[in-house]
């Protein structure tokens, strides 16, 4: 009896985690783009997509986002420059993105950009904010 419960508060417990994605409720901003970028890094882009605000979920389906990324420079790492926000739901950032190398993109050296990141606040947590 104890393995069968124990088995149901692991399922209960992976459950509450997939459906949390990548909401930023008591991180704040700061934690949405650890999500964000880590997720990225490691090539979980069905995370990163759980990042994004609805606008652009309703626009980009979760498999054309996937597809998409694997098929896109792999991100090796990343390093926040500066994080502001303005007032208490909008934010942005600036990020240093490092690329790995790409024989698609005739590319033998990591090539690093310094991007813009909006974030917005979006149902009680932070969702990057594109468009």
């Amino acid at each position: 009896m104890k393995s069968i419960i124990t088995v149901y508060a692991v399922l209960a417990a992976a459950v509450l985690i997939f459906a949390a994605g990548c909401q930023s409720q008591d991180g704040g901003p700061s934690a949405l783009l650890d999500r964000y970028f880590a997720s990225a890094v490691r090539q979980d882009y069905a995370t990163t997509y759980d990042c994004y605000y609805a606008p652009y979920m309703a626009k980009v389906s979760r498999e054309d986002y996937v597809k998409h990324r694997k098929e896109a420079s792999v991100l090796q790492s990343y390093q926040v420059l500066s994080l502001n926000k303005d007032g208490d739901n909008n934010a942005r950032a600036e990020v240093r993105l490092t690329f790995a190398p790409s024989e698609k993109l005739h590319r033998s050296e990591p090539v690093s950009v310094k991007v813009s990141e909006d974030l917005v606040r979006e149902k009680g947590g932070w969702k990057i904010k594109v468009w």
